[in-house]
């Protein structure tokens, strides 16, 4: 069934391809010197990667335009080759390619000269067949048909097939220097090769291609090359362990997938000083596509730069300095488990499935076979677990813990903290979705320039708005706004933002898997990273102006070199009961221009009634370079990125990361908090025990201080308590704390011991005084952790852990 899809597939693409060429037949092309019509390309130039080093995106896009432009039509279909590239995560071997080819345009002094017109119908017609029209270019690239891969050992190959040469030189020779130190190697075809390197990091591949003619062609590519679990054993000894989890039957069937295969997943155990683990802290990776983020951070040996892991995720500005929440738990006794999400490839239907993108369902089964595991074959002694979940990992853990405890299954499981998770949902401007959707898949039927899609901006749209978990969390998500059959042209009777039917399906889920929206047998808390003031966050100008609804984020007339003007506007959702145009994109060519007309695409946005957009909504912030960390930075998309007035955007709006009971479904995004209580009080507000809202909008799971503080805290209540605890007697009144002290107490202890310890046992701090209703000690100590204990002459003791900033 899968190979009957592919030859679909690429009849259709010939099929465009042939009517891409029709354009070319009444065309005298008599004296063209070789027989590639390959027209300048109005979103690249394609030439231009003869001098830089590319990727296998940049590869597509120049492969295609060849292609497309072959009058012989001796290349296969772009998907073929994207195919390979698939395949090789099977294989475990990285398929390289070349391309060789001259190849000829038509000149725009022909066009705006009125030498080559347009008849009625389209074609392109000669009015003088003495001018010469056309020019010629010659264009030889070479990559890895991936960009990255896992294994310091690294297999490459380049099979006869993947060298497309359409010139009148043969190849005699091809040398690579792969960039592991030992220098270039001259390479048999239809041979693998094997290569070691000596560390990780972006490598660049040097190929030298000799022609029959004796000239050598010098070319560069990239791939990034990462620590495989083996390299992690063999290099530092550390043990990652992969393991499946079975899903219950037809868990995935509302949302197409009549099998639900099992997911994979991979764990590390960061156990503390004694290396046992008996107080298990879980950290569940969130929404990762790409699986970009490892476990344990790692330095690029070439570059330099450091590469941030999961447990990085914990890193905190700590007075200057650098601190790490695991390393802080770590030292008090407790183990912390890394759960990820890795991208496998799945032998029972041939499927490559990226799990950091997955249904959150298949993720949370691996949570809870993970959780089973620890409970009953690693962890000592009777001590519950805490569990972390940041972003979708706060998703993946509420369902598995709800999960659990509908099954009767015990999860040992006494905290449970959710980390500016998406609890009614995410966003990514509509915006952006619409205009990165068009360019990457609405300029494929151009009649003479043919596909046009931006190659680069194709892995934003499938590997990550389009996936799984994307369709799950976003509030307002691009496809259900689309019925034209061109797949990108908004429908402006569906401008209000509408939830892709994924989204209803889970939400569905998590409100009902134990007959209550969150786990009854843990303690709930949230950290969010959005305002919880409903303060407003800052464009990139100078001023650092507010965003507010319907702010302008997008102004751009990009030159496309000198043949046509891409025009952009951006603009955030608007506010309440009102509609814009949100998202202009206009390609906009010259009247001489005979080989394409305009294109213009546009989309509106509503806001409900009942709230303003929500892209202007306080949240946690997604930095925007993360969304485009591999797109390059010159070029269409380089212009576009830089014309951006903003750098973050709204990802986790503050109202969601607390989930905030609502009315009807009906979110006010823009809800200022107000006297909070907890829906195991008396008033159903919002589902946790207790949480931590920052003032000013933060960058999405961000560790701070403050946060820290109120984390370790939970964290560390229990473990610190005595034979007596008497939390509800004696508290503190903050935490973490400034210059003095605040204990509450609701009633009078007369003669209280008051010490207090550093993390290193020294007393800083010692006295006998009573504690009334409220009792403040001025404290002129260090910023850092200590330890408050109490005494009362009634034998009753209170010790616990406080953050002095």
């Amino acid at each position: 069934m899968k190979n009957f899809y592919i030859l679909v597939f690429s009849l259709v693409t010939l099929s465009a391809f042939a009517q891409n060429k029709k354009a070319f037949l009444k065309l005298d092309t008599s004296d063209m010197e070789t027989s590639v019509l390959a027209q300048k390309s109005v979103i690249t130039d394609i030439t231009s990667y003869n001098q830089k080093t590319i990727n296998n995106l940049s590869f597509y896009q120049a492969y295609k335009t060849i292609a497309q432009g072959d009058l012989q039509e001796r290349l296969s279909p772009l998907q073929s080759l994207k195919e390979k590239s698939k395949q090789s995560y099977f294989t475990k071997i990285i398929p390289l390619a070349i391309m060789h080819s001259e190849f000829e345009s038509i000149t725009d002094a022909a066009m705006q000269n009125n030498i080559v017109t347009k008849d009625a119908q389209g074609n392109l017609l000669r009015t003088n067949t003495e001018t010469p029209v056309f020019e010629k270019s010659t264009i030889t690239l070479a990559t890895a048909l991936r960009t990255e891969t896992k294994g310091l050992q690294t297999t490459f190959r380049l099979d006869a097939s993947n060298i497309f040469n359409t010139t009148n030189h043969s190849i005699q020779n091809i040398a690579i220097d792969f960039n592991d130190g030992l220098g270039k190697r001259n390479i048999t075809t239809n041979q693998n090769i094997v290569v070691a390197y000596p560390g990780p990091g972006k490598k660049t591949l040097h190929f030298e291609i000799t022609l029959d003619n004796n000239n050598i062609i010098t070319r560069n590519a990239s791939i990034e090359i990462k620590y495989s679990n083996a390299d992690l054993y063999t290099n530092f000894n550390r043990v990652i362990s992969t393991f499946n989890a079975s899903l219950p039957t037809n868990l995935l069937a509302p949302y197409g997938e009549p099998t639900s295969y099992p997911g994979t997943g991979e764990y590390e155990i960061f156990a503390s000083a004694d290396g046992i683990i008996d107080k298990p802290i879980f950290l569940v990776d969130g929404f990762d596509p790409g699986d970009g983020r490892p476990i344990n951070g790692y330095t690029d040996i070439i570059s330099g730069n450091y590469v941030d892991g999961l447990y990085d995720l914990l890193n905190f500005n700590d007075g200057g300095n650098t601190s790490n929440l695991g390393d802080l738990v770590r030292a008090e006794g407790f183990d912390v488990i890394i759960l990820n999400f890795p991208i496998y490839t799945r032998a029972a239907d041939a499927k490559v499935v990226d799990g950091g993108v997955d249904f959150i369902e298949r993720n949370a089964m691996l949570l809870v076979e993970l959780i089973n595991y620890i409970n009953t074959e690693e962890k000592i002694g009777d001590a519950q677990n805490v569990i972390i979940g940041p972003s979708m990992g706060g998703l993946i853990s509420r369902y598995a813990l709800n999960y659990m405890e509908a099954e009767n299954m015990d999860h040992e499981t006494r905290l449970w903290i959710s980390f500016d998770a998406p609890h009614h949902g995410a966003n990514v401007p509509i915006g952006f979705q619409h205009q990165f959707n068009f360019l990457a898949f609405g300029l494929d039927d151009f009649w003479v320039l043919g596909d046009q899609n931006v190659e680069e901006l194709q892995p934003i749209i499938d590997g990550m708005l389009r996936s799984s978990a994307a369709r799950q969390m976003l509030t307002d998500q691009f496809e259900p706004h689309i019925t034209s059959s061109d797949g990108v042209t908004f429908n402006s009777s569906r401008s209000l933002p509408r939830a892709h039917a994924f989204k209803g399906i889970l939400d569905g889920r998590m409100n009902t898997a134990n007959g209550s929206i969150f786990p009854e047998q843990t303690r709930n808390i949230s950290i969010i990273n959005g305002s919880g003031s409903n303060n407003r966050y800052p464009d990139n100008s100078p001023q650092e102006n507010d965003l507010v609804p319907g702010s302008q984020i997008v102004n751009a007339n990009i030159d496309l070199f000198d043949i046509a003007t891409l025009k952009v506007r951006t603009y955030f959702t608007p506010n309440a009961g009102t509609q814009i145009e949100n998202s202009k994109v206009h390609l906009d060519f010259p009247w001489w221009f005979a080989l394409a007309n305009d294109r213009e695409n546009n989309a509106s946005s509503t806001a409900f009634s009942y709230s303003n957009g929500i892209d202007a909504a306080s949240g946690g912030l997604f930095d925007i370079k993360k969304l485009t960390t591999d797109l390059g930075a010159d070029g269409l998309v380089g212009d576009f990125l830089n014309s951006l007035k903003i750098d973050k955007f709204n990802f986790i709006p503050s109202v969601s990361a607390m989930a905030f009971e609502t009315t009807t479904n009906e979110i006010n995004w823009f809800h200022t908090p107000s006297g909070i209580t907890t829906a195991r009080a008396t008033s159903n507000i919002t589902p946790f025990d207790a949480w931590y809202m920052p003032t000013e909008n933060q960058p999405h799971v961000t560790l701070t201080e403050g946060n820290v503080a109120f984390a370790l805290n939970e964290i560390f209540q229990e473990t610190l308590s005595t034979d007596t605890y008497i939390e509800n007697s004696i508290k503190l009144e903050q935490n973490p704390i400034t210059n003095a002290l605040h204990i509450l107490s609701t009633k009078t202890f007369q003669n209280a011991k008051i010490t207090i310890v550093d993390v290193t046992g020294k007393i800083v701090y010692h006295n006998n005084m009573a504690l009334n209703e409220r009792t403040s000690i001025p404290l002129h100590i260090a910023s850092g952790l200590y330890i408050l204990n109490i005494e009362t002459s009634e034998n009753q003791n209170l010790k616990t852990k406080f953050m002095v900033k």
